[in-house]
């Protein structure tokens, strides 16, 4: 189901809420569901930033500081380089 939110995100008229219930439990998650929650978060804040960038900035918070998973916390520092240094490549 975060798969198809991330993906279909400008169709889902209440895709950062849906995500954000995901969130809620995000450290109790296993690694694949935080790898897509995070994606899916991403993909969300690039098709409609106006209302998902503390969302997104609360996913990039918790995949790189809060999170023991290597593969994890490089995807988010990566993300969150690429974000801040040049949106419109992402």
């Amino acid at each position: 189901m975060v798969w198809i939110v991330g993906e279909y995100a400008s169709r889902i008229d209440n895709a950062d809420d849906l995500l954000e219930t995901f969130l809620d439990n995000f450290q109790d998650e296993t690694a694949e569901v935080q790898l897509q929650l995070l994606t899916a978060t991403v993909k969300l804040f690039l098709k409609r930033p106006e209302g998902s960038k503390e969302l997104m900035e609360n996913v990039l918070s918790l995949a790189t500081e809060h999170s023991d998973n290597p593969d994890l916390r490089d995807r988010g520092y990566i993300y969150w380089r690429l974000l801040c240094t040049d949106p419109e490549a992402a």
